[in-house]
């Protein structure tokens, strides 16, 4: 069983994210913090909550507000054209009763790595503004967690913000330059990757069919989500 936290600027493709690693038999997600991007860190952390409600994942799942602007305090607007005014696809998710803690993202990634003992994954969909962070209040992180895993970059492909540039790298440049500085055992999934994985109407067709019924409503969501996504081909 992997132990892992989502750190995410919970938009369409962060949701689709979440939704698997909470009902995923070989992972507990230990909590998700969130930060700027697809949507403010606030806004995510709702969107994060009711996903953590209907994925019915068993339970509880803490949820920490992180970064709302870059590590130099540069704030940018949500592509609310790509991800919706609220960042998940404008679903309007039932509303769940859980509060975010009261806790910030880096303490609470601060906190699991010291409370894991060397066993935590940190999985990052967004910019690397929450670990940097982390990272400035405790320089020995790097030998605290097992693996970072992170959605970021583009190597032998263009980016998707400039020629050259990968939002995620983008959105906070010199959190990611600490971050991939400091020594972490580190995967990056860029753009070389994810660029070449779409969800088609053929697998939408697949899932409607053969999706067990205790998953149907997460079915839905994901359905209704991709009408406004870039990740989605008819």
């Amino acid at each position: 069983m992997r132990r892992i936290i989502i750190d995410a600027d919970t938009g369409i493709d962060d949701s689709i994210a979440i939704l698997y690693a909470l009902t995923s038999e070989n992972l507990h997600v230990e909590g998700i913090t969130t930060c700027f991007g697809n949507s403010g860190a606030k806004q995510s952390a709702d969107n994060s909550i009711r996903l953590i409600k209907l994925s019915a994942c068993g339970y509880d799942v803490p949820v920490a507000v992180g970064a709302e602007c870059s590590i130099d305090g540069e704030y940018q607007a949500s592509p609310a054209h790509i991800h919706g005014a609220n960042g998940i696809g404008d679903v309007e998710l039932p509303e769940s009763q859980q509060q975010p803690l009261d806790m910030t993202a880096e303490d609470f990634i601060i906190r699991k790595a010291e409370e894991l003992e060397g066993e935590l994954i940190l999985v990052t969909t967004g910019r690397l503004t929450n670990l940097a962070k982390a990272l400035i209040k405790d320089p020995k992180l790097p030998s605290k967690i097992k693996k970072v895993v992170t959605m970021g970059g583009c190597l032998n492909t263009h980016g998707n913000v400039t020629p050259y540039a990968e939002a995620n790298i983008y959105g906070d440049p010199r959190a990611a330059d600490m971050v991939l500085r400091a020594g972490f055992n580190m995967i990056l999934v860029g753009l070389d990757v994810t660029t070449r994985t779409f969800i088609t109407q053929r697998n939408l067709d697949d899932l409607d069919m053969y999706c067990a019924e205790k998953n149907r409503p997460m079915a839905e969501y994901i359905k209704k989500a991709l009408t406004h996504s870039a990740f989605f081909e008819y």
